[in-house]
């Protein structure tokens, strides 16, 4: 394992535990070694899962995976954590950069690095971000937000904590002082969080989906700027459990907490405060059994649509590297491949593929791919399945056998041939979707002419009257792109409320995206019978003026005369 030489204290790591099981390593991290920093890459990703039997499934696959993540595993002191956040939660893109050859904690300190936190949407902004610096900071109601130069906050919520996302209560409690290293300390799962969504939030309650979020309680993560936002609801599930659901942002991110925790501590059979036995169930019957080290979570059908819901992001796949790389020598490896979560937890699921709502045919327009709605489990050994396109030049498709890449105009038939086992019965299935591919179309007035400007009178209004030609008959969508001197009405209309230049776009919607045809170079005139008013205006003005300096002249002069 490759960590900071000034960093490997002993009381960042503390003494060293008896493993209650081989797999529980309490090992100190190596002297002399630098902070990693880069990237792992995808060879060596795929070298650390080598001995993982990718065949299996169910428990089986879980126990295989166990016996990669639970090798030499090093764990920090729950003190040593906060310092650690410092690089396995950091917000890379907003904080100071540093130096792996010469970094110390003490580094970083006041607001020059900022944590991303779990729950919360401002995350990346500088105005709203903070660190664990402010949990040492007064409370002052006189001010808003947090004041970095004179140490206070104007809220006690802004601070951040240790969010344990497999709550400690749940098989690894502790009754006195800190959680002990092992699963209570796992970076994986112990991800830094603002304490309102914490306390107030997630506490020790089950993840699910609340099912009425207007009665719901709606829970708020605290900015550095005094401002708030929604980070989840707290309420019953639709069977009345009472439940704790984050946002959808951070679902994935739970989720694959929850699928490593139930993985890492799969095993049952002398467990203790550092090693727990750990379940992952839809069986509500099923509790907690805290004296031997035995936790449930509840919502697993949840979590396994969690996972497909909320994709892994960089900032997932970076955390995962640091936290190998430096500090426990161990991966997530549902963050490394989210397709496993079924192979392990839903090992049925992974076995129905369904090519229910593949539509008989597709209109695309060339270099403009669309994802079809399929599903087919990759990495399956039960399933084989094959996509043909009968014109590969015309039309091709991903690895992902979803992506439909139209390449020139012309017909291509997409195939899907799929051959899988259910039980003891062999499942055959195929079928074919036409796909036709076009050019983009082309903007036409209504005689049928190519347009790209259009001229309108100030104060009147137009309908343009503009259609494709080419294309699937959709319809034209108009909108306007900085240009504030004129208004466009859902049927078209176009008012000139002011004179100038601009332009608005012109976009078709394609399966769910807009795709922009062109632009229309707009010009708001002034009509010629309105300037010849002004000029008649601005020349009556001028005589009356003067007739007014006419007047005034003739009084002074007669007033000159009677002196």
């Amino acid at each position: 394992m490759k960590t900071l030489a000034l960093l490997c204290l002993p009381f960042l790591l503390g003494g060293i535990h008896s493993a209650p099981r081989p797999a529980f390593q309490d090992k100190a991290c190596a002297p002399g070694e630098l902070l990693v920093l880069e990237d792992s890459t995808q060879g060596e990703v795929d070298g650390y899962y080598a001995d993982v039997d990718t065949s299996l499934s169910g428990a089986d696959f879980i126990d295989s995976l166990y016996d990669t993540i639970s090798v030499d595993n090093t764990f920090v002191s729950y003190d040593a954590v906060t310092d650690w956040y410092k690089i396995t939660d950091r917000d890379w893109t907003i904080s100071q950069e540093i130096n792996p050859e010469t970094y110390t904690f003490d580094q970083d300190e006041g607001n020059n690095y900022f944590l991303v936190q779990l729950y919360s949407s401002g995350n990346g902004d500088r105005s709203k971000a903070y660190n664990t610096e402010v949990n040492k900071f007064k409370t002052d109601k006189n001010i808003t937000g947090i004041s970095w130069t004179d140490k206070k906050v104007g809220s006690a919520n802004l601070s951040i904590d240790k969010e344990h996302v497999w709550a400690k209560s749940h098989g690894f409690p502790v009754e006195k002082g800190d959680p002990a290293k092992g699963a209570g300390t796992d970076l994986h799962h112990l991800i830094a969080a603002d304490s309102y969504t914490n306390s107030s939030g997630h506490n020790d309650l089950d993840f699910g989906e609340v099912a009425d979020k207007e009665s719901a309680k709606a829970i708020h993560s605290y900015n550095a700027d005094g401002t708030t936002d929604i980070s989840g609801y707290r309420g019953k599930d639709e069977n009345g459990h009472d439940v704790f659901e984050p946002m959808d942002e951070w679902k994935g991110d739970v989720a694959r907490s929850l699928f490593y925790m139930a993985t890492r501590y799969s095993q049952k059979g002398n467990n203790d405060v550092h090693e727990p036995y750990l379940v992952l169930t839809d069986d509500w019957s099923l509790q907690d059994d805290n004296d031997s080290f035995m936790g449930v979570q509840h919502g697993l059908s949840t979590f396994l649509e969690w996972n497909r819901l909320d994709p892994v992001d960089d900032y997932e796949w970076k955390r995962n590297d640091l936290i190998d790389e430096n500090v426990q020598n161990n991966r997530n490896p549902f963050v490394d491949h989210p397709e496993w979560v079924d192979q392990a937890f839903a090992p049925d699921f992974s076995l129905v593929p369904d090519l229910s709502s593949l539509e008989g045919s597709y209109g695309l327009y060339v270099d403009h791919p669309v994802a079809v709605d399929v599903t087919i489990p990759q990495d399956s050994p039960q399933i084989e399945a094959k996509v043909t396109s009968s014109a590969p030049e015309i039309v091709s498709v991903g690895e992902d056998m979803k992506t439909l890449t139209p390449k020139k105009a012309g017909e291509a038939l997409v195939t899907y041939d799929i051959r899988y086992t259910d039980g003891n019965e062999e499942v055959q299935m195929q079928k074919s979707t036409l796909v036709t591919v076009k050019d983009l179309p082309t903007i036409v007035d209504g005689n049928g002419n190519e347009i790209d400007n259009v001229t309108i009178d100030l104060f009147q209004s137009t309908k343009l009257d503009l259609s494709l030609s080419g294309g699937y008959g959709e319809n034209i969508q108009l909108s306007t792109n900085g240009t504030d001197f004129l208004t466009i009405a859902d049927d078209g209309t176009l008012r000139a409320i002011s004179p100038g230049t601009g332009k608005i776009l012109v976009s078709i919607d394609y399966y769910g995206e807009e795709i922009i045809l062109g632009e229309l170079t707009i010009e708001v005139t002034i009509p010629i019978l309105l300037i010849v008013i002004a000029v008649v205006v601005l020349v009556l003005l001028l005589l009356v003026l003067l007739l007014v300096l006419r007047h005034r002249k003739k009084k002074e002069r007669r007033k000159k005369k009677r002196k």
